[in-house]
C-alpha cells in the first residue's frame, strides 16, 4: 500500500468530450479516501479535462460537477453555423456547374472516368459509391480543394452559447480559484505550438510555451475545449487557440513545473486491445485511431518523467523525484465506443461517471501502484521500487 500523499498531489484529467463525467467519478473516489481527501493542489487538464480542471479549482463538488455536464446533455451549448452551410451549398453547386462544364467540353475527362469504372466491373453492392470516391480523390481531387475553399467559415458550429454557460458556472470571465494551481492547455491554432496558461510563477515555467496568468479565465477555457473543424478557435492576446488536445492531450509536464510531488493521472482511454486479428467493424478502426493519437501524448510525457526520475535518484541532473502513479484509466468494454466522445446524453453521462467511480475503487484498492519504466535494467528496477516504496 501507499504511504499518505507528501506535500501535495498534482491531478491531471485527459481530454475526452463527453468521457470527461468518468473524470467526475475518479474524483469523488478520490477525495472520499483519507489519502487524498483534501484534494490536489495542482491541475492541469486538456479540453474536457481543463473544464473539469477549473471546476475542480472553483471548489465545484462531484455533484455540481456533474450538474454541469447534464446541463449541456439537456441543451447542447453549440449553434451550427448558418454561414457554414450556406457558403458550402453556394460552393457545391459551383464545383457542380463547373464540372459539368468540363465533361461537355472536355472529352478527355470522359475517358478517365471510363477508365476507373472498369476497376469496378462486374459491380458489386457498394461499387457505384466507390467508384465516386476513387474519381474524386485520384482524378479530381482539386475539385474537393475548391469546395472546401468556398466555405467561409473555418468551423461548423458556434460556442458562444458554451461561453455563456461556463460564465455562469464560476459566475463570470475569472476561474475563481480556491488555493489551487492550475494549467490549461491549449494549441496555437497559427503556429501548431503549446500553449499552457498556468498559474504558478515557477522557474520551469519561464519557457516559451508557458504563459503566467493571475487567473483562469473563461476563454482559456474554452480555448482548450474547442476541437478544430467543430468549433471556432479562440483569440487570447497574440494567440489564435484550439484544443490542447491535439498535441498534449495528457499534460503531465505543468503539475512538475508547478512544484507537484506525486501525480495522478486519469485517462479516458480503454486499456490496449488484447484480441488478435483485424478491427471487428470501421467504428473500431475509427475509435483505436482516435484512441492511439491520445494514448501517445501520454506516453511521450511519461516516460520523459520517469526517465527524469531515474536521474534524479542518480543525482545526475538538477532533478527532484516525483512520484507518477499508473493512471485510472477505464474497464475494457465499458461503452467508451467511437461515437462516446461527443455522446452528451444524461444516460450515457452517469454510465461514464459510475464507470469512473469503480476505476477509482479499484485503482486505491489496488495501493495505487507506483508507475515506473518498464525497460530498466534490473538492478535499476530494483533502485526504483525501492525509492517509490
Amino acid at each position: 500500500m501507499a504511504k499518505r500523499r507528501s506535500k501535495n498531489y498534482g491531478l491531471v484529467l485527459s481530454g475526452g468530450g463527453a468521457r470527461g463525467a468518468f473524470q467526475v467519478g475518479v474524483y469523488e473516489r478520490l477525495i472520499s479516501d483519507p489519502r487524498f481527501a483534501q484534494g490536489p493542489s495542482v491541475l492541469s487538464g486538456t479540453s474536457a479535462g481543463a473544464i473539469n480542471s477549473a471546476l475542480i479549482a472553483a471548489g465545484k463538488s462531484p455533484k455540481e460537477m456533474m450538474r454541469f455536464w447534464n446541463g449541456i446533455a439537456d441543451n447542447a451549448p453549440v449553434v451550427a453555423s448558418p454561414v457554414f452551410f450556406h457558403t458550402a451549398a453556394r460552393a457545391i453547386l459551383k464545383v457542380a456547374l463547373n464540372e459539368i462544364r468540363r465533361w461537355l467540353l472536355g472529352p478527355e475527362e470522359r475517358r478517365a472516368l471510363f477508365q476507373r469504372a472498369r476497376n469496378h466491373l462486374p459491380p458489386q453492392r457498394g461499387s457505384l459509391v466507390a467508384f465516386v470516391v476513387e474519381y474524386l480523390l485520384t482524378a479530381r481531387f482539386e475539385m474537393i480543394s475548391h469546395l472546401l475553399e468556398g466555405i467561409e467559415v473555418g468551423y461548423l458550429a458556434d460556442t458562444e452559447p458554451l461561453r455563456e454557460r461556463l460564465i455562469e458556472t464560476f459566475g463570470g470571465e475569472i476561474v475563481p480559484n480556491n488555493g489551487v494551481d492550475i494549467a490549461i492547455n491549449t494549441v496555437d491554432a497559427r503556429t501548431g505550438s503549446v500553449v499552457r496558461y498556468v498559474t504558478a510563477d515557477v522557474p520551469a515555467t519561464r519557457t516559451p510555451d508557458y504563459v503566467v496568468v493571475d487567473a483562469i479565465t473563461v476563454d482559456m477555457v474554452l480555448a482548450s475545449a474547442s476541437i478544430p473543424l467543430l468549433f471556432p478557435p479562440v483569440e487570447i492576446g497574440p494567440h489564435l487557440l484550439w484544443d490542447g488536445g491535439l498535441l498534449v492531450n495528457t499534460p503531465l509536464a505543468p503539475v512538475v513545473a508547478m512544484g507537484a510531488d506525486e501525480i495522478i493521472t486519469v485517462l479516458v482511454t480503454e486499456p490496449p486491445d488484447p484480441e488478435i486479428g483485424p478491427f471487428e467493424n470501421f467504428g473500431r478502426a475509427v475509435e483505436r485511431t482516435v484512441d492511439s493519437v491520445l494514448e501517445n501524448a501520454y506516453n511521450v510525457d511519461r516516460k520523459l518523467l520517469l526517465e527524469r526520475n531515474r536521474l534524479a535518484r542518480a543525482d545526475k541532473g538538477p532533478y527532484r523525484d516525483v512520484k507518477l502513479y499508473e493512471a485510472v484509466r477505464p474497464a475494457r468494454n465499458g461503452r467508451f465506443d467511437t461515437g462516446s466522445y461527443l455522446y452528451f446524453e444524461r444516460k450515457v453521462l452517469q454510465h461514464f461517471r459510475l464507470a469512473g467511480r469503480r476505476a477509482g475503487d479499484d485503482w486505491l484498492a489496488a495501493g495505487p501502484l507506483v508507475d515506473h519504466l518498464v525497460d530498466l535494467h534490473p538492478q535499476q528496477q530494483a533502485t526504483a521500487d525501492d525509492a517509490a516504496a
